[in-house]
């Protein structure tokens, strides 16, 4: 039985298809896509038909996929940019008029939830596990025994809303990545759930999404992204520092001239992200962290199959 779960987020629509097999799940398919789907949406509230368009061009592109895969259930989850627009109604309604789609939209402790599942999707012998997910609009962190989720936080600190908050011109001006690294240190002091988490993790830290998957793949000098590669590799704190720097005092341009492996669409909201991943590591006392190239769409993918059991 297969399943086909999109992750439909601020900045990008992923795409995973994924076989069962008894006990076994096999992965088929995993794509990503760029739409920005959350563009101006920290300032209006509002997702515009621009924005719109891009999104519904991408999910055409994926429902195409979906289709010619034969799959038995499709779960589409919506997060941060759909919470906060005010017409996530009429988008969600377009959405099924237009492609068939049907979106559910997810709270911020069920984002957080199924990341978590997600992240350690293929992680062995993982234990006590602190897992932070860097969206576009929002960042989830998310901890529990590394098999079970216990709590988690949704803040709104994603790539995307800092970006667009903070940073308007590349190279970033010091006092922008100031006021933003300030914007950053707050929500995480004042998220209660996360402050009692705060200090010296008894377990790892393992960062999923956009972010942490293209530094990681940076710090290997990566001609082309490989994620696998990137799954499961270990980024030391200084390491994310040193390449915050670069990318804080480097133009667009130029990082994408001398890191082939960042994705063109995603290079401006880079240095936003890894500022996030920064200070969530100095809150949490981390040392180092751990990539994951799953996420949500994998949690939400394992979510799906005891439902698909049920139909054998």
């Amino acid at each position: 039985m297969r399943i086909a779960a999109l992750d439909i987020g601020t900045n990008t629509v992923l795409l995973l298809i994924v076989e069962r097999r008894g006990q076994t799940i096999r992965v088929l398919r995993d794509d990503h896509a760029i739409a920005r789907l959350g563009e101006g949406v920290d300032k209006t509230r509002h997702i515009s038909e621009a924005a719109y368009a891009r999104f519904r061009s991408v999910l055409e592109q994926h429902v195409a996929t979906i289709r010619d895969s034969k799959v038995d259930r499709i779960a589409a989850v919506g997060t941060s940019a759909l919470r906060d627009a005010e017409n996530r109604d009429d988008i969600i309604r377009r959405t099924k008029a237009d492609t068939g789609i049907e979106i559910e939209l997810l709270s911020g402790n069920d984002e957080a939830r199924w990341s978590y599942v997600g992240a350690l999707f293929g992680m062995e012998n993982v234990q006590n596990a602190t897992v932070i997910d860097i969206g576009g609009g929002s960042t989830e962190l998310s901890f529990g025994d590394g098999r079970t989720f216990a709590e988690g936080r949704s803040l709104d600190i994603g790539a995307v809303r800092l970006t667009e908050r903070f940073f308007h011109a590349s190279p970033i001006a010091l006092e922008e990545a100031e006021a933003a690294r300030e914007f950053v240190r707050q929500e995480l002091t004042h998220a209660p759930s996360v402050k009692k988490w705060s200090g010296s993790p008894s377990g790892p830290l393992i960062a999923v999404a956009g972010t942490p998957t293209t530094l990681a793949a940076m710090h290997q000098h990566l001609a082309l992204f490989d994620a696998a590669k990137v799954q499961g590799y270990v980024l030391q704190k200084l390491a994310v520092q040193e390449l915050l720097d670069r990318l804080l005092k480097t133009d667009t341009r130029t990082v994408l001239q001398n890191f082939p492996a960042v994705n063109k669409a995603r290079a401006d909201i880079l240095p936003a992200g890894t500022l996030i991943l920064r200070e969530a590591m100095e809150f949490l006392g981390a040392t180092e962290v751990r990539v994951s190239a799953h996420g949500l769409r994998y949690g939400i993918a394992l979510r799906e199959a005891p439902k698909i059991g049920t139909l054998q």
